[in-house]
């Protein structure tokens, strides 16, 4: 059997699917014909209505336009039978992907309409064959569910047979099954890639993998035209395309906020004035900003739910697929002169805990945080990944203060309590409870001392004797401490006279750079910065030896030497390339 497609005859290769297919149809079932680009589904579907046209049927196009859509009612009147089809993404595309790639923006903006009138088509007995690759179907999905779904998977015996069929140079079974080898590997696009190395194929001296790379290449291509159109068709959506490719290692539900982080972060600040302002106003007056408050976070709530093609974009995992959205991201950058940015991951994480009222879950998992245990607890579960938050958004919610302090403090008590107050607000008192929990913790198991750093670090620097000695025993215990605790605990040992020693080697373990230290203390800490500067040095003579004559001056520095340091700088010297 042969199709013409363009300006080119395309022999098609009968699968069971197309005998499964024309089976469905005939008997009225309706059915969505989906999988990965370029593995013929649209050939599939194609033949299908061929056929069905060659016996005296209608095909009905639910593309249409109003008047030729009417026309085609009722031509399928007055027929013998008839059968609706759409097809997102036609063979047409791979000839004129800047053209036909409107296509498939019809389903991105009126997939309600398509689907609408495929109701209409099947009120009146005929089938509907809807046509969509894998990253489209998340597209009016309720919809979706009513059709019987039949899923296209390439087979490299079928891009074999495809590459005999459509070759005009025969070349032997041995050269198409190489072909086809080359071009299954990728999963998608190995029959567009099978029928393009036929066309192009001159010789049979040719390098098949050169043929199949040169296929891949135009493939991504097309590919990257669509995603384009359809992902970023103007300015402002490529901003929230680039900023989701730029995030794809996200959790979904923050990922798919990305998308929108100008209007979220608008309706964050919005919200945060609100609710600085309940305190700050008293009698009707304090009840119309609640309600102003209530209906902002009612609104943040409904603009954080995740839009459908970002989960189109972080369900795709194909390598060729990726490859076209990055090039499509390149190429938005270009036209609307975009720049590669993080998204602000705090704002999001914050988004997220207003418009979901998880203060006392994020509260709880931050105190897990700091006991060891796992913070992926009630609403914070979302956030995660295989049941563990990604250090990211650990970041995101830990630095550089605690995401819940312009919320109400929680009305547990402990750790809970104090995650969501800042370390000044709550007094010494409340720095030598927090201190004990994360001691008693310490001797039971491992403590982070990240969630809290605050409170240990005013402990340290503001506390009494006794609650800096607390302090330093908490920080001496824990598993995990930040650099800039270690070198404050350091100072504060040196001032109390207590034992540093063990502080100092983890120290040097940990952070390797005794500017810390020196910074905090200068010539008055000198003996501790010049041993933790000499260990630094010594640790990074062998990879880095810029980085060790700077400690090497960082330990004249805390000798007194500094004005000399100071007028010299070897390590500039060092830095100046050759």
């Amino acid at each position: 059997m042969s199709l013409r497609l363009g300006e080119q005859s395309v022999s098609v290769v009968e699968t069971p699917l197309m005998r499964e297919l024309k089976k469905r149809v005939e008997s009225g079932v309706s059915v969505l014909v989906t999988g990965p680009h370029g593995v013929g589904k649209s050939v599939l579907v194609y033949s299908t209505a061929y056929l069905a046209l060659e016996g005296g049927a209608v095909v009905i196009d639910l593309a249409s336009d109003t008047s030729t859509f009417a026309e085609y009612i009722r031509l399928a009147k007055k027929a013998k039978t008839a059968l609706a089809v759409f097809d997102a993404v036609p063979p047409q595309f791979y000839a004129e992907p800047e053209v036909w790639s409107e296509h498939a923006a019809l389903w991105r903006d009126s997939c309600s309409k398509i689907t609408n009138r495929a109701d209409y088509v099947r009120r009146s007995g005929y089938p509907v064959i809807l046509v969509l690759p894998t990253d489209l179907t998340v597209r009016c999905r309720k919809e979706l569910a009513q059709y019987e779904k039949i899923v296209v998977r390439p087979e490299a015996e079928t891009a074999q047979e495809i590459f005999l069929r459509n070759s005009e140079v025969f070349c032997g079974e041995d050269y198409a099954k190489e072909v086809a080898k080359l071009a299954a590997k990728w999963g998608e696009g190995t029959y567009y890639m099978a029928y393009h190395v036929a066309r192009s194929l001159q010789y049979c001296d040719e390098d098949p993998v050169s043929l199949v790379e040169e296929a891949r290449a135009t493939y991504v291509e097309r590919l990257s035209t669509l995603a384009q159109a359809f992902y970023a068709p103007t300015c402002r959506k490529a901003r929230a395309f680039v900023h989701t490719l730029n995030s794809k290692n996200l959790p979904p539900v923050l990922a798919s906020q990305a998308v929108h982080h100008d209007l979220v972060e608008a309706k964050v600040r919005t919200l945060e004035r609100l609710m600085a302002l309940i305190d700050k106003v008293s009698g009707p007056h304090r009840e119309y900003v609640k309600i102003l408050a209530l209906q902002a976070s009612e609104d943040l709530k409904r603009i954080m739910r995740p839009r459908w093609y970002v989960k189109a974009l972080l369900r795709k995992a194909d390598p060729l697929y990726g490859e076209a959205l990055g090039k499509a991201a390149d190429e938005a950058v270009k036209k609307c002169g975009l720049r590669l940015g993080e998204i602000r991951l705090r704002t999001l994480v914050k988004a997220y805990v207003i418009a979901y009222e998880a203060s006392d879950d994020l509260a709880k998992a931050i105190a897990a945080v700091a006991t060891g245990e796992n913070p992926c607890i009630g609403k914070m579960r979302a956030l995660c990944r295989r049941g563990a938050l990604q250090e990211e958004v650990l970041d995101a919610v830990l630095n550089p203060q605690r995401l819940s302090i312009e919320l109400p403090p929680s009305a547990a008590e402990g750790l809970e309590r104090y995650a969501g107050l800042r370390a000044e607000d709550v007094g010494e008192r409340g720095w030598i409870e927090v201190l004990n929990f994360l001691y008693e913790s310490s001797e039971r198991g491992r403590v982070d001392l990240r969630p809290f750093r605050d409170y240990v670090d005013m402990a340290l620097r503001l506390g009494g004797s006794i609650t800096k000695k607390l302090a330093l025993a908490t920080v001496q215990n824990a598993s995990v401490v930040p650099g800039e605790l270690l070198a404050q605990a350091l100072v504060t040992a040196i001032e109390i006279g207590e034992s540093y020693e063990y502080l100092l080697d983890r120290y040097v373990e940990v952070v390797g750079d005794a500017s810390l230290i020196y910074e905090r203390c200068g010539a008055g800490c000198g003996e501790v910065v010049v041993t933790a500067a000499v260990a630094s040095a010594a640790k990074a003579a062998g990879e880095a030896p810029c980085r060790a004559i700077r400690q090497l001056e960082i330990a004249l520095a805390g000798a007194g030497y500094g004005d000399v340091v100071e007028k010299y700088s070897p390590h500039k010297a060092c830095l100046k390339p050759i």
